[in-house]
């Protein structure tokens, strides 16, 4: 079957279609939730806080200026679900089309996706490849909605419990925090049943589709086969997944057991620090007041939400894959070598450049971001208060680049201007990062006719 040509779009300016695609989702929520049936009062959320509250669902971050189980109807709660899961599926599947577009192999990453790799792209694989992502997506949340029900139908009505396990079970693998609880999941702070399910679903929606559908074929493997090996994307994954949950949580266990933690069973303290560690670094859930956490804390866990997740899932971040292949460079310059390596494969000297240039624009644009908010949010503070602020402030910047939705309490208190750039914030941070890889592997390089004489610096 000839194959068809790639559309022009998609060739000369694909980041602009990500950008107008999440624009147009965010815009079209926006009015959604500003029509007055889509409050419980009847009177419209004002625009900023509509604008707010639809950037933060299809962004997938979890932020939320209003209360969505009390002052949401059951219209604009639907809207909130619908976008997040819009957002959800989009992430994933425009991260499949540019993989499909560039036809680059990356070791074995697409080969279950789809039968072959061209630089054209083969629209028949891309719709396979398509249904597979929603029907891995719907079959997950499928799960976890019956598990959720499991429980909760002892503390809802029929309808009610079925509601709200399906919301919970969306939002938890598309990895956005929203809740219908008033206190997002503080209820089972001693319920470790419904914290498994959230964090089994978020953590599956925070490996993204490659990695899922590498492990589905490497399980479904028959007896006598030989299993593929995963690829240098999944192993990466995994690994930087498992040390980072690890690493998470005891950290904020050794820091908060005598803190929030203390009134807890030690059984029930491992089990919320880990809750704490996963929905840190992409989702937003929280079962403890996030305010209530220790300065150290508070660190820890803008470390993780600055890191996120894996690349092509749901997750924000500087993502699993730029941060260790940070850390092996670092290590690989140390011990005095050249390259950089993981799991003893040598990375590209492109894969390196990429990562260093999320990593130093991820940081720019926080510190502008940190800064903007100071202005608008401190200004009229004391000394005193000011300082107590950034803390905050920054927290709430990282955990809307990251688009991760927790917060130390002062999202409902920011300015008008102080949401507009958490709106910006959460924009840039979701399709930012995305849209600037995509233009590196895009764009090709314009091979220079000279070269600049040499010069030296001193660092350090």
């Amino acid at each position: 079957m000839a194959k068809r040509k790639t559309p022009q779009l998609f060739h000369n300016n694909p980041e602009a279609l990500i950008a107008v695609s999440f624009f147009a989702a965010i815009a079209a929520g926006a009015l959604l939730l500003k029509l007055p049936f889509a409050a419980v009062s009847g009177r419209a959320l004002s625009a900023v806080d509509a604008l707010f509250m639809a950037t933060s669902a299809t962004c997938v971050t979890g932020l939320s200026v209003v209360d969505i189980g009390s002052q949401l109807s059951l219209f604009g709660q639907l809207v909130i679900l619908g976008l997040v899961q819009i957002g959800g599926l989009g992430i994933m599947t425009f991260s499949l089309l540019f993989f499909m577009l560039l036809g680059r192999r990356v070791s074995l990453c697409g080969r279950y996706c789809m039968d072959t790799l061209s630089d054209e792209l083969d629209l028949d694989n891309f719709r396979f490849a398509l249904a597979k992502i929603f029907t891995v997506t719907a079959g997950v949340e499928l799960c976890g909605a019956v598990l959720l029900f499991a429980y909760l139908r002892h503390i809802h009505t029929l309808p009610g419990a079925v509601y709200s396990s399906i919301f919970h079970a969306v939002a938890a693998f598309c990895n956005a925090g929203f809740s219908l609880y008033h206190d997002n999941l503080g209820a089972f702070v001693q319920h470790p049943y419904v914290q498994c399910v959230i964090m089994g679903l978020i953590i599956i929606g925070g490996l993204g589709f490659i990695v899922i559908d590498e492990l589905m074929a490497w399980v479904a493997c028959r007896p006598g086969q030989v299993r593929s090996r995963l690829s240098l994307h999944s192993r990466v994954a995994l690994t930087g997944t498992g040390l980072l949950i690890a690493g998470g949580t005891l950290g904020i266990w050794l820091l908060e057991k005598n803190n929030v933690l203390s009134g807890l069973a030690p059984p029930d303290q491992i089990a919320n620090a880990a809750f704490l560690s996963i929905t840190s670094r992409t989702a937003g859930f929280n079962t403890l007041s996030t305010g209530l956490l220790t300065n150290a804390s508070l660190c820890v866990v803008i470390f993780l939400m600055f890191i996120g997740a894996c690349s092509g899932s749901t997750a924000g971040g500087i993502k699993i894959g730029t941060f260790f292949t940070l850390l092996s460079v670092m290590i690989a310059r140390l011990k005095g070598q050249r390259s950089a390596s993981l799991f003893h494969r040598r990375l590209p000297e492109e894969t390196v450049d990429k990562a260093m240039i999320v990593f130093v624009v991820a940081l720019l644009i926080i510190f502008i971001m940190v800064f903007a908010l100071q202005m608008t949010e401190a200004a009229a503070l004391s000394r005193g208060q000011e300082r107590g602020m950034f803390l905050n402030l920054l927290f709430e910047a990282v955990s809307a680049f990251g688009t991760v939705g927790l917060s130390t309490g002062v999202t409902p208190e920011l300015s008008a201007l102080g949401k507009m750039i958490i709106v910006l914030l959460m924009f840039v941070g979701r399709v930012g990062p995305l849209t600037l890889v995509v233009a590196l592997q895009v764009r090709k390089s314009r091979t220079l006719k000279y070269e600049y004489p040499q010069g030296d610096i001193l660092i350090g």
